[in-house]
């Protein structure tokens, strides 16, 4: 069985223009709040070490899981893991608790692929490895799925909106090459004990911005433009808002549902005693790239925001607090490396959550 579905299962790690077609027309969230990715064809090039493991018929992908290599800090210590970047299927696993003897059969691929450390169950590797990925609990079919693969829960994290509708222009500046290791250097200090850090998606195109007291830098945050096409919101005043705030230009200029763009963060930090500093580097950061608003994702258990004098803005009033959660798949840790990995606080990346 196992061999016969193998031969079926396409793998590239290039993005197939098939895979585009079918995360670009997917949409991403629950119920409640379903968005569309406008940016995917743009931002697949610039996974690190993706590999697309997907199926496809008549020509169009009806499946595909990305699984990104990643160095990753676990326990103090950098080590490989799998970082499981875009999950979709077309049908591939639906259709309720009457499943065929195919579907039978790919989920059971695919359980068998995720217990090994190269993907690949026909000629399986079994290597120290840790699959990860994000899943909202609220989407019952994704999150049945993720225990029957084998994976579970080590943390969740929270969503924080800053917005302004006329930002106003900061001393904030672009990050040069050289400034590069001393910001890395503050980063590792500011997320110590964190897991899941990575610098992979820091400095990318120019978007790590920074300011400075006397020529120290003393905070700074990476800042990825997003696209997205919002279809729903939850609650009576997700609904309203997205009805009117077309109508309404200033509220339109924070949430626009058909063209919605913001910035999407990682890597912040600031020195102590600067707290004052952040909201004026979030703030520079919107009037210097052209935006409005801007997510910043942190661990729900461990929310460093909180005690910020920061005036978070229209957007994080208005919008409802759903947690997702962080989900491991930890082939070859032991109890207490998988106790430790869950009390310890997570890093969170904007590129990964857009």
């Amino acid at each position: 069985m196992l061999e016969r579905i193998h031969k079926l299962v396409k793998r590239d790690t290039i993005p197939p223009q098939s895979v585009i077609e079918l995360l670009k027309n997917t949409l991403i969230g629950t119920n409640g709040t379903l968005y569309q990715l406008l940016d995917t064809e743009q931002k697949i090039h610039n996974l690190h070490e993706p590999h697309f493991i997907y199926l496809e018929r008549n020509g169009k992908a009806i499946g595909n899981f990305t699984i990104c290599k990643r160095e990753i800090n676990i326990g103090g210590q950098t080590a490989p893991s799998l970082y499981i970047r875009y999950f979709a299927v077309a049908n591939l696993f639906q259709g309720g608790d009457n499943k065929s003897h195919g579907k039978s059969g790919l989920h059971e691929y695919f359980k068998q692929l995720f217990n090994t450390s190269n993907f690949n169950p026909v000629l399986p590797a079994h290597e120290k490895i840790m699959y990860w990925a994000f899943i909202d609990p609220e989407n019952l079919r994704s999150f049945n799925m993720n225990e029957q693969f084998g994976f579970q829960t080590i943390g969740s994290f929270k969503t924080t909106a800053f917005s302004r509708v006329n930002p106003k222009r900061k001393q904030v500046e672009r990050a040069n090459m050289k400034d590069q290791p001393i910001i890395l250097d503050a980063l590792r200090d500011f997320y110590k004990g964190y897991q899941l850090f990575s610098p992979i998606h820091l400095f990318e195109h120019n978007h790590y911005f920074v300011i400075r007291k006397n020529g120290r830098i003393v905070c700074g945050i990476q800042a990825n433009p997003v696209h997205w096409k919002i279809k729903s919101l939850p609650g009576l005043s997700g609904k309203l808002l997205l009805k009117y705030a077309p109508k309404i230009p200033r509220i339109k200029k924070l949430i626009n549902p058909d063209d919605h763009r913001f910035l999407a963060t990682e890597g912040l930090f600031w020195e102590t005693g600067f707290e004052s500093e952040v909201s004026n580097l979030l703030e520079g950061v919107l009037a210097e790239t052209g935006h409005n608003s801007l997510l910043i994702w942190t661990d729900s258990d461990h929310d460093f925001l909180t005690d910020l004098p920061v005036k978070w803005g229209f957007i994080q009033r208005m919008k409802k607090n759903n947690l997702i959660h962080i989900v491991v798949k930890c082939n070859g840790y032991s109890e207490d490396e998988i106790i430790t990995l869950k009390a310890c606080p997570k890093y969170l990346s904007g590129f990964d959550m857009t």
